[in-house]
């Protein structure tokens, strides 16, 4: 499992008067947004503004305009050119994208997240997900319940995070899901973020500094499962220790890397 990410702030490439403040508000990762956030004839300068703060923060993420626009080629040139932590392609739609944007990152150590919000995106998630470079996958919601046509609301978007689920614990890798619109329900996002780790998510998106607190603190283990994590790894040498019993339960080499988790989330937990 790469590097965990709680929580993806999202902020608009073109308020660049903004990306410090992101940037210091206490998320696992800030993303840039050059695609939805900024108008047409904003594009240009945006994207300057992005490429001047990761010269002094790569250790950022940008999301790009779509591979399949003009734009989005243009994004993921000039990015290669700084070298940013991660770059997330927005609306991908199969394993041919990962492949263009590697190509055009191989001067890079680049990671990408490949937000997936379309039918097709989500038919091709496995296979995205195994690519190389591909870190994590993220669930646009938004953009997926206007192709689905449905309501843009928990449950019935359910079957599609359930697929994501899969396909990203298939692969080893990050799953986010998408941001709570709703700025003034923090039981909202509380209840959905709950929701969506229980399903197997392991971080979601924000859009405003106050969520980023409340998201790491619905996913922080309770103190019940921090004490059987630390017993069930007290109680071995490492992953491959084999079948063991702790408390009376067999516990094999999921356990213990789900084990391990939870000891990093609670580690995190107390830094937020």
């Amino acid at each position: 499992m790469s590097s965990i990410i709680r929580s993806l702030l999202f902020v608009p490439g073109s308020r660049p008067e903004r990306f410090e403040k992101a940037f210091n508000a206490g998320a696992d990762l800030i993303c840039i947004d050059l695609e939805d956030a900024v108008l047409p004839q904003d594009k240009d300068t945006a994207r300057q503004a992005v490429i001047e703060f990761i010269k002094q923060h790569q250790n950022v993420c940008v999301r790009i305009n779509p591979l399949s626009t003009d734009l989005g080629a243009v994004d993921l040139a000039a990015l290669a050119s700084v070298n940013p932590q991660y770059v997330m392609l927005a609306k991908c739609a199969d394993s041919q994208e990962i492949e263009q944007a590697s190509a055009a990152l191989q001067n890079c150590d680049s990671k990408l997240i490949a937000l997936i919000e379309t039918p097709i995106g989500l038919e091709n998630a496995k296979e995205i997900a195994r690519c190389q470079r591909v870190d994590a996958l993220m669930f646009g919601g938004a953009d997926m319940s206007a192709e689905l046509r449905c309501r843009f609301a928990y449950e019935p978007l359910l079957f599609v995070r359930s697929q994501l689920v899969i396909a990203a614990a298939s692969a080893g890798i990050n799953l986010i899901d998408v941001p709570f619109i709703n700025l003034k329900d923090n039981q909202g996002l509380i209840e959905e973020t709950q929701k969506v780790q229980a399903l197997g998510f392991t971080g979601k998106a924000a859009i405003h500094p106050n969520q980023v607190h409340t998201i790491h603190q619905a996913f922080a283990p309770t103190k019940a499962q921090v004490e059987y994590a630390q017993a069930v790894v007290d109680a071995v040498d490492g992953p491959d220790a084999g079948v063991v019993v702790v408390n009376g339960r067999m516990i094999d080499r999921p356990i213990i890397l789900a084990s391990e988790k939870v000891l990093q989330l609670a580690a995190l937990s107390k830094d937020s």
